[in-house]
């Protein structure tokens, strides 16, 4: 008997009600409401830079395979579709796909577009097609290209002539020709 009548006792006191429920929702709605912004600002540079290491990943491989294959390599950039693909060169100099992967055409991330490119041989590139070809020496054509997410947000990459090294680094820059 003892025990049902504290089982009666406790009834009125378990749980929440209602009314507690939704407090306690509408205010982690507001809490979440007011840090959503800082949540998608760690988010979005992580995908921009990963865009960019990406690329640089296949601007490196494109020097490997074209040092270790002994034959032309281009990384294709166009710039109006954000897009790019590598090739190499076949029968009488013509340059067909690669292979691999990284022979189909990958696009950039939405927002991240190619700003332009630029060649000492053959100037700026703002809009069509652009390409840097890599040697079966390890020399790469010398080039700028300058991809962006916003106007905050902007990488220059530098490919150097000898061995294809790739500097990165973050605003708009120019190479100062001397």
């Amino acid at each position: 008997m003892k025990d049902s009548r504290s089982m009666r006792d406790l009834r009125g006191f378990a749980g929440f009600t209602l009314v507690e429920v939704m407090v306690v929702l509408l205010l982690l709605g507001f809490i979440l409401l007011l840090t959503f912004p800082n949540f998608r600002g760690l988010i979005a540079p992580r995908d921009f830079k990963r865009a960019v290491l990406g690329f640089v990943g296949t601007l490196r491989y494109a020097q490997s395979q074209a040092a270790t294959t002994k034959m032309h390599h281009r990384l294709n950039i166009d710039i109006k579709e954000n897009a790019f693909w590598l090739s190499r060169e076949g029968e009488k100099g013509k340059f067909d796909r690669d292979p691999s992967s990284l022979g189909q055409l990958t696009s950039l991330p939405a927002g991240v577009v190619f700003l332009d490119v630029y060649q000492p041989e053959r100037g700026k590139v703002n809009d069509g097609a652009a390409y840097v070809e890599f040697s079966p020496t390890g020399w790469a054509e010398e080039c700028t290209i300058h991809i962006k997410k916003s106007e905050q947000a902007v990488f220059t990459l530098f490919i150097h002539p000898l061995g294809g090294k790739v500097e990165v680094v973050e605003g708009y820059m120019e190479k100062v020709q001397r």
